[in-house]
């Protein structure tokens, strides 16, 4: 209630030439106020003169967006304030702190395993992995990638990684080669530690920012070895379904619009997970786990070594595995295509969930799309890029889109 306007400049005019272009400023207004104006990223004091660029919040709404910490989310326009405060008005946090049951998922975070620097005399490189008893595989942030546990690999020798090709992972036996591996039973005891029994782990990537092709970059893993550049979420689990249907939630795009507006840098702190809109177990209905579930365990269970997985998800439900009894049990085929109608099903899907409209969902893929080119926001433009040049399209939201029209006229959710 002090704060009656902040104003966000960058220095990429210049505005003052002598100053560093990568240089920013605010202008700040105190006084008793009963909402504050802001306005991110202007280039310029002319742009003070278009509304599109600022919006409004009053105290509660800077409580609902971030319960925890209090912090102002860093919106690019007027548009991205709404959708995300229309969001937050229906979905609570991840993990509110001020209440007792506010951390409805049991979660307890961990940065990885092992640190890299303090732990490192755990690590075998190849030439010494026969130094270990049970070595597993030591996985770095790198190597994965949204239901993807095989998203890059180390060459034989353990020079520089590189992506696995689609080829590759059409081989359900091909696991990652690491640059390090470490004895499993330092893993158990590190698992066993946080009263993890499970043969796979739920994790996300530490580095990541708002102007990549995508920011939450969340995984199911075989229970190995995980250094600190993954960030480990281990659940008070009410079942695998319900995991299965919390990573959709965070890799879908919704979620990843949302978290590009709180993170600023490179690194993805568990203060930002926390503070994620992400439905409580009990929001999802029979009806919903049927709708998400298989579609995720098919993402995600493309190698033997995430049978355990695989096997705690169809016990609760034989019927998320439909194929034959000769296909069942073995992992689903690696297939880009099929892959990416997947994805754009559960973003369609989670949409629904989070109470957006079609229009509020073709912003998010692309605000130009909606409020024309010279509109000041852009939400995955990298992404958007990408494709172009690989598909000579922007596939992901003809496919998001198309998988909209097909639902609502199913009802599928």
């Amino acid at each position: 209630g002090r704060i009656a306007q902040l104003i966000d400049f960058e220095n990429r005019g210049p505005i003052f030439p002598g100053v560093h272009r990568s240089y920013k400023f605010c202008l700040l207004t105190i006084g008793a106020a009963p909402e504050a104006r802001f306005a991110f990223f202007l280039t310029s004091t002319e742009q003070l003169k278009d509304a599109r660029r600022s919006f409004t919040l009053t105290a509660n709404d800077i409580a609902r967006l971030n319960p925890n910490t209090r912090t102002c989310p860093i919106f690019r326009s007027q548009q991205d304030a709404e959708i995300t405060r229309r969001v937050y008005q229906r979905v609570p946090v991840l993990w509110d702190e001020s209440k007792p049951d506010g951390n409805p998922w049991g979660i307890t975070f961990r940065q990885g395993l092992f640190n890299m620097t303090s732990d490192s005399g755990l690590f075998r490189d190849v030439h010494r992995r026969n130094e270990l008893i049970d070595p597993v595989p030591l996985y770095e942030g790198k190597m994965v990638h949204q239901f993807d546990h095989r998203w890059a690999t180390y060459t034989r020798d353990g020079d520089d990684p590189r992506d696995m090709t689609d080829a590759e992972k059409t081989d359900p036996v091909q696991a990652v080669q690491p640059r390090y591996w470490v004895e499993r039973s330092e893993v158990n005891e590190a698992l066993n530690k946080k009263g993890w029994g499970y043969g796979w782990v739920v994790g996300y990537r530490r580095n990541a920012r708002n102007n990549d092709d995508r920011t939450t970059i969340f995984s199911v893993m075989p229970r190995v070895g995980f250094g600190d550049s993954l960030f480990l979420t281990l659940l008070g689990v009410h079942g695998t379904a319900l995991v299965a249907a919390l990573v959709g939630a965070l890799n879908s795009i919704v979620q990843d619009f949302i978290a590009r507006q709180k993170v600023g840098g490179m690194n993805f702190s568990f203060y930002f997970l926390r503070q994620l809109a992400v439905h409580p177990p009990v929001s999802y209905t029979a009806r919903h786990l049927d709708s998400i579930v298989p579609r995720v365990l098919e993402l995600t269970y493309t190698a033997h070594d995430l049978h355990p997985f695989y096997a705690d998800v169809v016990v609760e439900n034989p019927a998320w595995d439909p194929r034959t009894d000769a296909e069942r049990g073995q992992p689903w085929r690696w297939n880009p295509e099929r892959r990416a109608l997947l994805r754009a099903e559960l973003d369609a899907i989670y949409a629904r969930l989070y109470g957006l409209t079609r229009d509020e969902l073709r912003y998010i893929l692309d605000p130009a799309d909606v409020m024309g080119a010279d509109y000041p926001s852009e939400t995955f433009r990298v992404l958007k890029e990408k494709e172009a040049h690989q598909f000579g399209e922007y596939r992901t939201r003809r496919l998001v889109l198309e998988a909209w029209d097909r639902q609502g006229q199913t009802d599928a959710v």
